[in-house]
Order: C-alpha cells, then sequence, then structure tokens
C-alpha cells in the first residue's frame, strides 16, 4: 500500500480556490496549507446514522470518533473520484447519484505540541447516503478504521455536542462485535462542534429537508 502521508494533494487558497500547486499530504500538513477533503455520513434505518473509531494509528486522533467516512480530496481528483473514500474505508460502493450534498466546512485544527507540529486546514465537502446491509458486513480498512457503531442520529449529535454518552451496536475492524459505551474521552480534541453540526444537518435531512435547502446555510448560521 502507499504510504498516504505522500499522496499529492491540491493546495487551495481560504476561499477554497485552487492556487494551481500540489504538496505531499505530510507537507501540507506541516506548512498548514488549505486542501480539501470529502465526509459522508451513512445514515441506516431507524434513524440510525454510522460513527466510525479512527485507526489507534493515525497521525492525528487516532482512536477518536469521527465521521461515518472521512479523507482527502487528492491532487486532480473529481467529485466522483473521491467516493472512493467509502470504498477504501468500509467497502461501500457508492455513486454520484448515491449522495446528497449537505455544505461545506470550514475547519482549522492545530496540533503543536507533536513531535513535529501540525496545521490541518481543510474545506471538507459534507454528504450524506443511505444503506442498510447489516452492520457487520461492512469491511474496514484496518489502516483508517478501528471499529464502525450505529447511532440514533438524534444521540449522536447529544454526543458529540455536549458529550453525553450513548450505548452504541459496533463491529471492528476483524468483523468481531465491538458495542461500546461512547462517551466524550472518544470525541476527537478538536473539530467535535463542526461535527455535531454536520449530524444536525443530516438530521433536518432526515425530518423531510431538502438537501439543496439545507447546503445553502453556511456553517454556523442558525437552522
Amino acid at each position: 500500500m502507499t504510504d498516504p502521508s505522500t499522496e499529492p494533494l491540491d493546495v487551495l487558497d481560504a476561499a477554497g480556490a485552487h492556487t494551481g500547486r500540489a504538496k505531499p499530504r505530510a507537507q501540507v500538513h506541516v506548512d498548514g496549507d488549505w486542501h480539501r477533503a470529502i465526509h459522508i455520513w451513512v445514515v441506516r434505518p431507524g434513524g440510525l446514522v454510522l460513527v466510525q473509531r479512527r485507526s489507534l494509528d493515525k497521525d492525528l486522533e487516532g482512536g477518536k470518533l469521527d465521521v461515518s467516512v472521512g479523507g482527502h480530496v487528492r491532487a486532480g481528483e473529481l467529485f466522483v473520484d473521491s467516493l472512493r473514500e467509502a470504498e477504501e474505508e468500509l467497502g461501500l460502493t457508492l455513486r454520484p447519484g448515491q449522495v446528497e450534498y449537505l455544505g461545506t466546512v470550514v475547519s482549522v485544527r492545530a496540533y503543536p505540541d507533536l513531535p513535529v507540529p501540525l496545521t490541518d486546514r481543510e474545506h471538507q465537502d459534507v454528504y450524506v447516503t443511505r444503506d442498510e446491509r447489516p452492520l457487520n458486513e461492512y469491511q474496514l480498512q484496518l489502516e483508517e478504521v478501528e471499529a464502525v457503531y450505529e447511532v440514533p442520529v438524534a444521540r449522536a449529535v447529544t454526543l458529540f455536542r455536549h458529550g453525553e454518552h450513548v450505548a452504541a451496536a459496533g463491529y471492528d475492524s476483524m468483523r468481531r462485535p465491538s458495542n461500546a459505551l461512547l462517551y466524550e474521552a472518544d470525541l476527537p480534541s478538536q473539530g467535535r462542534e463542526l461535527l455535531a453540526e454536520s449530524l444536525e444537518r443530516v438530521a433536518a435531512y432526515l425530518n423531510g429537508e431538502g438537501a439543496s435547502d439545507i447546503a445553502q446555510r453556511p456553517f454556523g448560521a442558525e437552522p
């Protein structure tokens, strides 16, 4: 497998426009360059949403809870190409017509205390998709995902927003049951508020609000 730290990323400006330059991912994080990422929330029957636990080996927020599918958009990739992240992380093949756009998050996370200080500046395009397969049929990529859990969307919001614990059914990357009580210590050190707002958009979508209407609201605006 190719070292993910060497994958080339397009360098963006603060507004999200291409600068015409590309750098390896590791250097982008060291230099604090703006780049693009894709976030996909997977919703399931009964108003459940998948929450992933990041691999313990990840350079940022290892072992912490995160969006169902998340990854960098590589240099030169089109939207349809970036959907590969769902297959890489969960074994879930998606096509453009199976996802709905819910808006773009502008995210800045700084990690000055790491051996090599990093700053992660991202424009995160947020999508939602529906999937009904049994939880134990997801094929998790060990290098990326430690486990996945299904959580009622409303409880996922309060978990990320307020740290309120929730019991969740889960499976790990070895396809073993991994049920857990998810609580505040499982949350990432930074960015949890933006994840909560993304989940609130997922909840609005499940309650019948149109994805295009949701996407028009800037993040940080009142619903």
